[in-house]
């Protein structure tokens, strides 16, 4: 049996898509103790600067220096944002993957992530209005196939919506 060094491992992680369809806050933090242009990119339930707090009260962090929230955005679809996000900025990512810092400027990193949330936002909508139609639909024809197993077991003919349902009612009235 063949061993993987920790390296392989770490480069064949894979982030797994637990956000998807969930709403959150995009955060750029800023810390003081890092060198200027490294932010830390991110995704919260919460605000950005909830996050900030939470990671500069934090005892076992050990970067130096305290974090700010220099930018937040809301998504509707969260997990497809900032896998999005992620994607667009892979070639400026320093450090280890779990930690999500990139080397960039934080008014390129807003445009960045206002178009990318903006794209995964239009998705979650559509993918989401495509859903309830088809829902929609299947609820109908189901209840069209419980209506038509009852009317087969009487004698009155099925006679579906529209203008031939309309002018049957009439007919059997005026019969009547």
């Amino acid at each position: 049996m063949q061993s993987t060094s920790t390296a392989q491992q770490r480069a064949h992680y894979r982030e797994s898509k637990p956000l998807h369809g969930v709403p959150g806050n995009v955060y750029i933090l800023r810390n003081s103790g890092l060198k200027e242009g490294l932010v830390q990119i991110g995704l919260s339930r919460r605000s950005g600067w909830a996050k900030a707090l939470e990671l500069n009260r934090d005892k076992t962090n050990t970067i130096p220096g305290n974090y700010e929230c220099v930018f937040e955005m809301r998504a509707q679809d969260g997990g497809g944002a900032i896998e999005a996000i992620f994607q667009a900025l892979q070639n400026v990512r320093c450090g280890r993957r779990e930690q999500d810092f990139f080397e960039v400027d934080v008014h390129r990193a807003e445009i960045i992530i206002d178009q990318c949330i903006r794209d995964a936002d239009l998705k979650f909508q559509n993918r989401f209005r495509q859903e309830a139609a088809l829902r929609e639909y299947l609820e109908k024809e189901n209840a069209d196939r419980t209506t038509d197993s009852q009317f087969a077991s009487t004698s009155t003919p099925v006679v579906r919506e529209g203008i031939f349902k309309k002018a049957f009612s009439w007919m059997s009235g005026v019969m009547n």
